[in-house]
C-alpha cells in the first residue's frame, strides 16, 4: 500500500485540499491523509478535504503535542511531528509513504518517483539542478544554509534502514527543529542532507519538473500548452508546482525574500499562480485564513500584544484597587 500525506492547522486547509484534490486527480488508486495539528472547529467540514482519511495529530501524538507546543512555533511543530507520521503510516502497513507540503499542487503523474522506488529506499528533490547567479536572492550560498534538499517532499519505502533512519531524524528534530539559520538550525529540512550519507540506495530526482518553486526559476521556464504545463521543453512535463512563501495579497511578489523574480518578470509563470489563486479561493481561503491555532507559539507580534493588553489590565486593576482603598477610607 502507498500513502501521502501533508500536515497543517486549520487556517493552512485551502492550500491542503487543494494538494489532496491534485494528487488524487493524478493517483486515484493511492491514499491521501491530511494530518491536523489543530483543534477541531465547527466552521469547517472535515469530510470535504478531499482526502482519503484525516488525522488529528493532538490525539495521535498528545505527549509530544503538550510536550512542545510552548518551545516551537506552528510551522517549526508542524515538521517536528513529520517523522512520527512515517513511523505511524508504516505500523499501519503502508509500504512506500510520501510527504508532500501542503503548499503544493500536483499538475501531473509522479511516476518517476514511484518507478526509483522500485530499486531504491529514499528519493529526494535538491532545491537547485544548478547554480545561480550572483547577485539577488536567493543564491546557491544561501540555499546552503536551508538545506542541499527541499522537504516539501519525501519519498520512502518502508525497510528496517528507512526505519531506523527516520528514528534518528525523530530525535534531531525534536530537538533542534527550530528555524535559527545564525545557529545553524532550518526546521527538519537540514537533516536529510544526511540522508545520501547513512543510505545507501537514495535517488537524487533531478528531474525538473519535480518541486519546481521560486529559488529555482532561474534554470526552469513554464511552457502552458492548452493548460498542460511542462518545464523548458514538452519532453518535461511538470510533475509539482511548490508554492512556497506565495500569498495572494502580496502579488505580484512571490515571495517575500525572493529578490529575483515575480509575477511581473515571468510572465510564463503567471498561468500556473493564477490557477493556484482561484483554487485556493474555491476552497475556502479567505474564511479559513482568518482561523488562529491552537498549539505552538504564537508570533512574537501577537506575543507582544497580548502582554501589552494584560499589562494594560493589570495597570487599570491596580489603580482600581488604590481608588476602592481611597473612598474606603483604608
Amino acid at each position: 500500500m502507498t500513502a501521502a500525506f501533508t500536515i497543517c492547522a486549520n487556517n493552512y486547509l485551502a492550500h491542503a485540499k487543494t494538494l489532496a484534490v491534485s494528487f488524487k486527480k493524478q493517483h486515484p488508486d493511492k491514499s491521501f491523509v491530511i494530518a491536523i495539528l489543530d483543534a477541531p472547529s465547527d466552521a469547517i467540514d472535515y469530510n470535504d478535504l478531499g482526502a482519503d482519511s484525516v488525522l488529528w495529530i493532538p490525539t495521535l501524538f498528545k505527549d509530544l503535542v503538550e510536550g512542545l507546543k510552548n518551545t516551537y512555533g506552528i510551522a517549526e511543530l508542524c515538521t517536528v511531528v513529520k517523522p512520527e507520521l512515517f513511523q505511524y503510516l508504516f505500523k499501519e502497513g503502508h509500504e512506500t509513504v510520501l510527504y508532500i507540503d501542503p503548499d503544493i499542487k500536483v499538475f501531473s503523474p509522479l511516476e518517476e518517483v514511484f518507478t526509483a522506488l522500485e530499486t531504491n529506499q529514499m528519493v529526494l528533490t535538491p532545491h537547485i539542478c544548478s547554480p545561480t547567479g550572483d547577485v539577488g536572492h536567493p543564491l546557491d550560498k544561501d540555499l546552503m544554509r536551508t538545506g542541499i534538499y527541499n522537504l516539501g517532499f519525501l519519498a520512502v519505502n518502508n525497510t528496517p534502514e528507512i526505519i531506523e533512519f527516520v528514528s534518528w531524524w525523530d530525535k534531531r528534530v525534536k530537538a533542534y527543529g527550530y528555524h535559527d539559520l545564525k545557529k545553524g538550525f532550518f526546521y527538519d529540512q537540514i537533516w536529510l542532507g544526511y540522508g545520501p550519507a547513512f543510505l545507501d540506495k537514495v535517488y537524487v530526482l533531478r528531474h525538473l519538473g519535480y518541486n519546481m518553486a521560486n529559488w529555482n526559476l532561474h534554470e526552469r521556464h513554464i511552457i502552458n500548452e492548452n493548460e498542460t504545463y511542462y518545464v523548458n521543453t514538452k519532453n518535461t512535463p511538470l510533475r509539482f508546482f511548490h508554492y512556497s512563501h506565495y500569498k495572494m495579497e502580496n502579488e505580484p511578489q512571490i515571495a517575500s525574500y525572493n529578490k529575483n523574480f515575480n509575477l511581473e518578470n515571468r510572465l510564463d509563470i503567471v498561468s500556473v499562480f493564477d490557477l493556484y489563486k482561484s483554487l485556493l479561493l474555491a476552497h475556502n481561503y479567505t474564511a479559513l485564513k482568518k482561523i488562529n491555532y491552537v498549539f505552538g507559539k504564537q508570533p512574537e507580534g501577537k506575543e507582544a500584544a497580548n502582554t501589552s493588553k494584560e499589562n494594560r489590565f493589570k495597570s487599570a486593576y491596580k489603580a482600581f484597587k488604590k481608588v476602592v482603598k481611597i473612598l474606603l477610607g483604608k
